[in-house]
């Protein structure tokens, strides 16, 4: 049978709407890309009905390494909300802890079982999410080790089991001792001003709300922050990832523009299949043997977590609880972070006989924690961590 690239494309955009499909169901516990995985290893390397090049031949890949990376950064740093950073700090001072942990335990104990390669690649897909992941992936399939693409992939679908069941357990703990002591009853206030940086207007009309000038926008600016990465050497993916940042909030560049261009889909799809591409040939038994680092360096990673937020919950007098939470957001991310919280929050508050405005109370107490430490591992910290690591490795 003869491949052609619509079928290619077809196939691996099925592949993920089904991994789509039972990441809805399961409220993000099970991911889509460890749905893709699992399909991969079965239909392509074990029962050889797809092809080795699939990824190629559907014209995704090419996309990323071109221009899909610089796009998706930009875009991912314009979503920072400088505000809420300021307002959660303990929580950003909480995660940074956390992924210290992660850093301190993989270097060390994770070194020591599982060597130094594995150890140094596991800590920015362990203290992030999908964008760092691609980045890894791309950096190692270009240094031609897709053995270490396999398994930056895998522990990246496979960081919620770990961190989701930690996650619900101290938010519970936490939401429970906020309504023993009183907190759902309180009225918290507000402090500090909303900041704004904002210097260019919002431009208003057919042109400027069309996706060509989206587009053109965005590209503007990875094209000063690659600009920037060549003259000084940084790595693109914290140049792309800062000057996103800066332009969201200077606004030169509108909050989720990737998404109002209509391109945040397509790119979302190259990316994961630039990320899961080395599936595609490997078989099942091959993949079990690749279990035992992944969940291994996983493990030590959350144990660092838990012990470091903690420790830096208790210097900034929060609960324990709260701060483990926090900290194992980097695990998952979101839009988990918002439905964990949420969940815990209803749940100790129905049938109790609490108001709407005490249920709202609980709320306000566990998401932005959960939703800025999310952010800031997930979005910031584990980029910078793998623009700082991919050097040493490849």
């Amino acid at each position: 049978m003869t491949w052609l690239p619509i079928m290619a494309f077809t196939v691996v955009a099925v592949i993920y709407a089904i991994g789509d499909y039972v990441a809805a169901k399961t409220r993000g516990v099970i991911s889509s890309i460890l749905v893709a995985i699992i399909l991969l290893l079965i239909l392509g390397g074990t029962l050889q009905l797809l092809p080795a090049d699939l990824m190629d031949l559907s014209g995704l890949n090419g996309m990323i390494p071109t221009f899909g990376m610089g796009l998706i950064l930009v875009n991912v740093g314009s979503l920072m909300n400088l505000n809420d950073m300021r307002r959660e700090w303990k929580t950003v001072v909480v995660s940074l802890a956390g992924i210290a942990g992660i850093i301190a335990m993989d270097l060390t104990l994770g070194t020591a079982m599982f060597g130094s390669e594995r150890a140094l690649a596991a800590i920015p897909p362990t203290a992030g999410g999908t964008a760092v992941t691609m980045m890894m992936t791309e950096a190692a399939q270009e240094a031609g080790r897709p053995d270490l693409a396999s398994f930056v992939a895998a522990v990246n679908a496979i960081q919620v089991l770990i961190g989701l069941p930690i996650a619900s357990f101290c938010l519970r703990k936490a939401a429970t001792r906020f309504i023993a002591d009183g907190g759902h009853r309180r009225e918290e206030k507000v402090s500090g001003k909303e900041i704004s940086l904002r210097v260019v207007p919002r431009l208003r009309g057919p042109l400027a709300d069309s996706s060509t000038m989206h587009f053109a926008r965005i590209g503007v600016v990875a094209v000063l922050a690659q600009l920037c990465t060549n003259v000084t050497g940084i790595s693109s993916g914290v140049t792309f990832l800062v000057f996103g940042v800066i332009a969201g909030a200077l606004g030169i560049i509108e909050k989720g523009s990737l998404r109002e261009a209509g391109g945040e889909g397509l790119l979302m799809l190259a990316t994961y299949a630039s990320v899961a591409g080395s599936f595609v040939t490997m078989k099942l038994s091959d993949f079990g043997e690749l279990l035992i680092p992944v969940i291994g360096l996983l493990l030590i990673g959350a144990a660092g977590v838990v012990v470091v937020s903690s420790i830096a919950g208790k210097l900034l007098k929060w609960s324990p609880y709260l701060a483990v939470a926090a900290g194992v957001a980097c695990l998952f991310g979101y839009p988990v972070t918002y439905a964990v919280a949420m969940e815990v929050a209803q749940g100790v508050t129905k049938d109790a006989g609490f108001t709407k405005e005490e249920e709202q109370r609980v709320i306000d107490y566990l998401l932005p924690k959960m939703l800025v430490a999310g952010v800031v591992s997930v979005s910031l910290s584990s980029v910078i961590l793998g623009g700082l690591l991919i050097p040493v490795l490849f």
